[in-house]
């Protein structure tokens, strides 16, 4: 039995991994699309279609129907759109990609640890070398922090770029030999690439592989391939720093390179600071990080009271903050502690720095729009645990093979710490079973102006209008400038009849949002409902050029047109409508001709949008029924009579 663990652990420790994440995200198959998924996936057209994957790599608005919300990630874009060919919308595929993700880096992070052992530790007894990978893989995969990683389809990005990398370090990690064929690194740039295409935050692994190249660059100079024992952190980084790592290197430089050229392109015209707050400066964004990354890394010793969307963590304004000033004392003395192990245990300075630049791109210097974020330490925290993991488990094997009693404390501490682990995230998964839930939960602990306006989006749905007027309420004390509340505001007060304050909201949005279109498209509705349609045909007209998701916008304007009696710019914005979704245009033909009927003038231009429809298309009853219920009002006999005869013919073809 021994001889068969020793040839399959590997094997074993895998299936148990396997068993394990199924278990632990057993309950989530079935959860909503809450908070960003709804521009990303539900209301974007660019998802429902598989034509649509070579524009992913070409246009970075085909991400999401906001364009304010505009980036370049097309290889997690392929992914949405082959999650739909699949199964549509029924979330049982795209939660099942997400835990397999998850399965697939917790498994990177047990290979990693197993390399990080065969390189740092080569004379561990077999014990050690065996337990010590599947212990802190086996953390991580319980781990409640990955419970929003992995319930937040949106949250995908940072899963998938995950997915690519830890593999890809791995494998830039495999012993080379002069005469070995380049196949790990090539293998490892490509996944490198695939990680990079879906999300920017990949750039961070090009440290983490000269990272690697200066741990080697001490083995070269003691000549022992065993141990690092000689020379300083800072003096091997600038001895690594040669023409010969840039070879080795040169692959993974060019792709950055390729990825940036195309990224630009891809995202040419869009305002980083759509993103953010106006008065978020990249200083400040940074002064803020260096506290939220202490946040995170306490988040790993105790996992409770989990925010999905945390928009109350403090803003610092300036690095003399005495909060700020704190955090910078303790990553210095985290720097002074990795430099002073690096000669001894290299792998603590490799986990750490890695997982400082893996965290850093986006969140650092490039300002978002939440401070800290629940899924953004998904991979830094994975690769950082190691500093702990690792030598916790190297001292406790130690203990305890001379004191069996802190043997038996070390393995029951481990199985309590990983069945609380275990029951905290089956609970969390629970936080995102729909979206009510998941509002709640937000308002709970971090009431904003986001969870406020999210959570009385539930009560509008079910048509609760007065709970929805509450909770905008409450949004609108703290973000009274905030267009995203004055839209909901006047959706809800349409709906109360209430049509002078819908009206000042509307005007209220659009006065305020400066990205996108989503305000102009609103009150062109509301023009619309109170038929207005000069109005609402100017505000549809402005809001082409702020806007990737246009079928509403054509829609609109080929109502407002037919209100107008230009029976041609309703067909011409009609045949728009075809050539992007033709069901969805058929079955709203009715909404858009509704304004021919409303005046006797506008009769003969509905019979010659019909005309014209008919030709869109053919062989529909219902055209012909139309063209002769307004002939009919017109006093047109003959061609009433023929069209209702043309459309008795047609409905007993059954066509």
């Amino acid at each position: 039995m021994r001889n068969l663990y020793l040839r399959y652990h590997v094997a074993l420790h895998a299936a148990v991994l396997t068993v394990v994440v199924f278990a632990v995200f057993s309950n989530n198959y079935r959860h909503d699309y809450p908070l960003d998924c709804g521009h990303l996936l539900l209301e974007n057209s660019y998802v429902r279609s598989l034509k649509f994957i070579p524009q992913y790599f070409l246009d970075g608005r085909t991400l999401t129907s906001l364009p304010a919300n505009a980036d370049y990630r097309p290889v997690l874009q392929v992914t949405y759109a082959l999650n739909y060919a699949i199964s549509g919308y029924d979330t049982w595929s795209w939660h099942l990609t997400q835990i397999l993700l998850h399965l697939v880096c917790v498994l990177g992070l047990y290979f990693l640890c197993r390399r990080i052992l065969q390189e740092f530790h080569p004379d561990l007894p077999f014990a050690e070398r065996a337990t010590i990978p599947l212990v802190a893989a086996l953390l991580f995969a319980v781990h409640p922090t990955t419970s929003g990683v992995i319930n937040y389809l949106s949250a995908r990005s940072s899963l998938l770029t995950a997915a690519f990398l830890l593999p890809s370090i791995v494998l830039y990690m495999r012993p080379r030999h002069h005469n070995s064929p380049p196949v790990f690194p090539v293998a490892a740039a490509i996944l490198y690439a695939l990680a990079l295409f879906t999300k920017i935050e990949a750039v961070g692994g090009l440290a983490v592989y000269f990272l690697y190249d200066v741990v080697q660059t001490s083995r070269r100079r003691t000549g022992n391939t065993a141990d690092v024992v000689h020379g300083g952190l800072l003096r091997d980084i600038a001895a690594t720093c040669t023409l010969a790592t840039l070879k080795r290197l040169w692959i993974f430089v060019a792709i950055t390179g390729f990825y940036l050229v195309c990224y630009r392109h891809a995202m040419a015209g869009y305002q980083q600071a759509a993103r953010h707050a106006a008065d978020m400066t990249p200083a400040v964004y940074l002064a803020t990080q260096t506290t939220a990354w202490w946040h995170y890394v306490l988040t790993w010793f105790a996992p409770v009271r989990l925010v999905a969307d945390d928009l109350t963590y403090p803003v610092f304004r300036s690095l003399l903050a005495p909060e700020v000033l704190l955090a910078i004392a303790g990553w210095v003395l985290a720097a002074g502690l990795v430099t002073w192990l690096y000669p001894r245990y290299a792998y603590f300075a490799f986990a750490a720095v890695s997982a400082l630049a893996l965290i850093s791109p986006t969140s650092s210097i490039m300002p978002l729009a939440e401070m800290v974020n629940e899924h953004r330490p998904y991979l830094p925290l994975a690769i950082l645990s190691l500093t702990w993991t690792i030598p916790a488990s190297l001292f406790a094997f130690r203990i305890g093979r001379s004191h069996a009693a802190v043997r038996a404390f070390a393995v029951t501490g481990l199985i309590v710490l990983t069945a609380a682990f275990f029951l905290l995230t089956f609970q969390r998964n629970r936080v995102f079973a729909n979206e009510e839930a998941y509002y709640r939960d937000i308002i709970d602990k971090a009431p904003s102006s986001r969870a406020y306006v999210n959570y009385g989006l539930v009560f509008m749905r079910r048509g609760q209008y007065d709970d929805a007027l509450k909770y905008y309420r409450l949004a609108l004390e703290t973000a009274p400038n905030w267009h995203i509340i004055h839209i909901n505001l006047g959706i809800v007060y349409q709906q109360l009849g209430n049509w002078d304050q819908a009206r000042y909201h509307f005007d209220r949005a659009v006065q305020t949002e400066q990205y996108s279109a989503q305000s102009l498209v609103y009150r062109g509705e509301y023009f619309l409902r109170r038929k207005e349609y000069e109005a609402a045909r100017q505000d549809f007209e402005k809001s082409i050029p702020l806007s990737r998701e246009m079928f509403a916008i054509y829609k609109g304007i080929a109502t407002a047109s037919a209100g107008l009696g230009d029976w041609t710019a309703s067909v011409e914005y009609t045949i728009r409508c075809h050539a992007l979704d033709p069901q969805q245009t058929e079955a709203q033909i009715v909404s858009i001709a509704t304004p021919f009927w409303d005046r006797p003038d506008r009769y003969q231009a509905g019979i010659n949008f019909f005309q014209e429809i008919g030709r869109l298309y053919p062989r529909r009853w219902w055209v012909w029924q139309d063209i002769g219920d307004l002939a009919t009002r017109l006093g047109q006999k003959a061609l009433a009579d023929q069209a209702f005869a043309e459309a008795q013919r047609l409905r007993d073809s059954g066509k």
